[in-house]
C-alpha cells in the first residue's frame, strides 16, 4: 500500500468522523461500491459490510460503544476503498481492487475483534434497534 494514500485517507477520516451525517455517507458510498464488486470481493465483502454497518451504527449512536481507533481505522479503509486512485487504479481491470483488499485485510488484523464485538451487538438487535435479548 502506498503509504502517502493510507495517510491521506486517515487525514480524511478523522475529518468525516467529526459529521454524522459525512459518516453515514461514507458508510452508504462504501456499500454501494462493494455491492457493484461483490463477485470479485469474495469475503471481503462482508468484512466491507460489517465495517460500514459499524461506522453508520456509532453514527446514528446506535453503537457508541466503538473504540475511537477502530472507528479511524474502519473509516480510513472506507475512504481508501473508494479512492479510485490508489496504489493501484480500480479501473485496471483484474488487479484494480488488489490493493483494497490488502489494506481491509491489514486493517482486520488491527480491528477484527472489535468488528466481531459488533457483529454480536448487531445481531442481538431487533429490525428498530432495540436489543432483542431484553428481559421480560
Amino acid at each position: 500500500m502506498a503509504e502517502s494514500t493510507w495517510r491521506r485517507a486517515r487525514q480524511r477520516a478523522g475529518r468525516v468522523l467529526k459529521s454524522p451525517l459525512a459518516s453515514q455517507r461514507l458508510a452508504a458510498a462504501s456499500a454501494a461500491k462493494a455491492w457493484a464488486n461483490r463477485d470479485r470481493l469474495g469475503e471481503a465483502w462482508e468484512r466491507l459490510q460489517l465495517a460500514g454497518g459499524m461506522l453508520r451504527d456509532w453514527s446514528l449512536r446506535r453503537y457508541p460503544e466503538a473504540p475511537w481507533a477502530t472507528l479511524i481505522t474502519v473509516a480510513a479503509v472506507l475512504i481508501y476503498f473508494l479512492m479510485p486512485l490508489d496504489a493501484v487504479p480500480d479501473m485496471i481491470l483484474g488487479v484494480g481492487l488488489l490493493d483494497d483488499l490488502v489494506v481491509l485485510n491489514r486493517a482486520w488484523r488491527w480491528i477484527g475483534s472489535d468488528l466481531e464485538k459488533y457483529r454480536l451487538w448487531r445481531d442481538g438487535q431487533d429490525p428498530e434497534g432495540r436489543s432483542a435479548n431484553r428481559s421480560s
